[in-house]
């Protein structure tokens, strides 16, 4: 049986999906590791190797899908294997807050909030750079009006 370009591609993204959300969480962890967004293409032609040009590049755009979607992109964020700057960057959010629209739209379950961030920074619990690192806050002043905000609101 040969496929048409539409059913080849339906056929590997069915066939393939537990490959793809595997690669998608490898790739943003990759990413976390290396403290930047790598080129997806890149990491496709590492990934699949073996695979011929059409099948690779079905799978690349899968990738893209995937990550794009912010599910895993979350999920790594969640687990403090990605800082928020990078998983703003990889979903195109502009501030902490998008990423928790991310959580809420895809239904997943929140590990942290940013009332949590705040009061362990505010406990000690967490230094200041690591509180800014996980939102994804970059400027000083900006975070400590955020953990103002939120301690002020706890009160």
């Amino acid at each position: 049986m040969i496929l048409s370009g539409d059913d080849l591609v339906r056929d590997q993204r069915t066939r393939r999906a537990g490959e793809i959300r595997s690669a998608a969480l490898a790739y943003v962890r990759e990413c976390g590791r290396q403290c930047q967004v790598l080129d997806i293409d890149e990491f496709g032609l590492r990934r699949w190797p073996r695979d011929r040009d059409e099948k690779r590049r079905i799978m690349i755009d899968a990738l893209r899908d995937a990550v794009g979607s912010g599910v895993p992109v979350m999920d790594v964020w969640q687990r403090f294997e990605v800082s928020g700057t990078i998983a703003r960057r990889l979903v195109g959010a502009s501030s902490y807050g998008d990423l928790y629209r991310i959580l809420r739209d895809n239904e997943m379950p929140v590990a942290f909030r940013p009332g949590d961030i705040a009061r362990w920074v505010h406990d000690g619990k967490l230094r200041r750079e690591e509180g800014m690192d996980i939102l994804g806050i970059e400027s000083g002043p900006a975070f400590d009006s955020f953990v103002a905000a939120w301690l002020a609101g706890e009160q």
